[in-house]
């Protein structure tokens, strides 16, 4: 892959300190990783540059530009949740030092360049306070937890995701924050 996926993955595995056992080469896309004991999470990440938007409605949110390997312009992708890997997706700002996770499980299909968005102010307020959270409510009905924080909180945002893959239910609250 490139030079950028090598820097993403550094940010990444950095983050997660000495609870990586095992690690793909940072240059490979997806970045395939295994946990430490006793957390023993065996992760399939898909990570990608968060940027912000442009145009008057993109102008307020970020957003990744999905591609997975080997997916032509313009056709359909999907990302990989075999061999029992837990599969997410994960946009990196490094100025702001801020990740991003959505829920690959609501993502099952894609067009080369399609993207996943979230508010600009849910980032800074990540970048300011450590964390945050936006629901978004997708074209099938689901509601999706994107999660968003800084460095020092990655493995707490990362066990959140895990938690709530799959969609939050009405009425169901998120203590992310809390």
């Amino acid at each position: 892959m490139t030079a950028r996926a090598v820097h993403l993955h550094g940010a990444l595995l950095k983050a997660l300190g000495g609870r990586v056992n095992w690690t793909s080469p940072t240059n490979d896309k997806p970045l395939i990783l295994d946990l430490r004991e006793p957390e023993s999470l065996r992760l399939r990440v898909y990570m990608y540059s968060l940027v912000g938007g442009a145009g008057e409605r993109a102008r307020r949110e970020y957003k990744i530009v999905l591609r997975v390997r080997d997916q032509a312009v313009g056709q359909y992708g999907s990302f990989d949740h075999s061999d029992g890997r837990f599969t997410t997706v994960v946009g990196y700002d490094a100025d702001l030092d801020v990740f991003v996770f959505w829920d690959a499980s609501l993502h099952p299909r894609f067009k080369n360049g399609g993207n996943l968005q979230v508010r600009d102010q849910v980032v800074r307020n990540a970048a300011v306070y450590g964390t945050a959270e936006q629901v978004r409510y997708l074209t099938n009905g689901a509601k999706e937890a994107v999660l968003v924080c800084q460095s020092p909180e990655l493995w707490r945002t990362l066990q959140t995701r895990i938690t709530t893959t799959g969609g939050i239910e009405e009425g169901e609250c998120l203590t992310f924050l809390n």
